[in-house]
């Protein structure tokens, strides 16, 4: 009876450890393995025809399934997206542009993440609340700029015990905007006299674009932005009849004519509200 229930335990102990696994590429090759390790970002395995032989290593981004000799299937989803990592994180940031301000314009910008790599972001501008340059007497009007912001690059560092925040990084970002309002310059044309004329000018615009940025979050709770950009735009911008502009036009944080623009923001917030990409149930 022993020596049955001895050959019986080794038997299964035998199954056990030569086991087959199975995984699938994305590419539908199906490998029958037996697996020895699973990482973060890699499995590594054995050939099962070949137990004793070379432990390879395959990362998680190349395979669709894993299947283990007891049923059971293996979440091979791409770390990098796994909502897991980022589950702490703060999605929404609430910005001031500096550069806009600097062009007497109030820039209020709304950021909010969508996954890993992936934002969306709204700008309101406010011409006429700002710092107001010396050639300008007055200025009224808004503007409204939506952005979505893609990473250029992974949130994960080598050594890191966890990535950046979910906000963190370099970014291109497309963007489209309207824009309307007038403007009064002051036009110190006749130096001997000291007389001002002054110049008004209107504009009534659409642009798109795209702009490339960096952004660092700072503590998980500050965030620091800046980013340089080119527009397109059409609309009214208040040229004469050979398309000249008597001056650029400015919207804060955009300048240009003849239906370009160049755009440069700086721009400084903070992280608030509830939301997280992980919710409890």
């Amino acid at each position: 009876m022993k020596s049955k229930l001895f050959l019986i335990s080794l038997f299964l102990i035998t199954l056990n450890i030569f086991s087959q696994d199975y995984i699938t590429k994305k590419d539908g090759e199906k490998l029958k393995v037996i697996i020895k390790e699973v990482n973060k970002n890699n499995i590594k395995y054995v050939d099962y025809e070949d137990p004793k032989g070379v432990l390879f290593t395959i990362d998680k981004v190349l395979v669709s399934e894993v299947k283990f000799a007891h049923g059971k299937n293996l979440d091979v989803k791409d770390p990098e997206e796994d909502a897991l990592y980022f589950a702490d994180d703060k999605l929404n940031n609430y910005m001031l542009n500096f550069s806009a301000f600097g062009g007497n314009t109030l820039g209020l910008a709304y950021e909010r993440a969508l996954k890993p790599g992936q934002s969306i972001m709204a700008e309101v501008k406010v011409y006429g609340l700002g710092m107001k340059p010396d050639f300008e007497d007055s200025r009224s009007g808004f503007g409204l700029d939506l952005y979505y912001r893609l990473k250029t690059k992974s949130l994960f560092s080598n050594g890191a015990y966890r990535p950046k925040h979910i906000l963190h990084g370099a970014y291109f970002a497309p963007s489209v905007g309207f824009s309307s309002g007038d403007i009064t310059y002051n036009d110190y044309y006749n130096y001997n006299t000291n007389v001002a004329s002054k110049y008004s000018a209107s504009h009534s615009i659409f642009h798109f674009g795209i702009q490339y940025g960096k952004q660092w979050i700072l503590q998980r709770k500050v965030s620091i932005d800046a980013s340089l950009g080119f527009h397109y735009y059409f609309g009214n911008d208040d040229s004469d009849e050979n398309g000249n502009l008597y001056e650029p036009l400015r919207l804060g944080n955009l300048i240009g004519g003849d239906n370009k623009l160049f755009g440069f923001n700086i721009r400084i917030g903070f992280l608030g509200g509830k939301d997280k990409i992980v919710t409890k149930n």
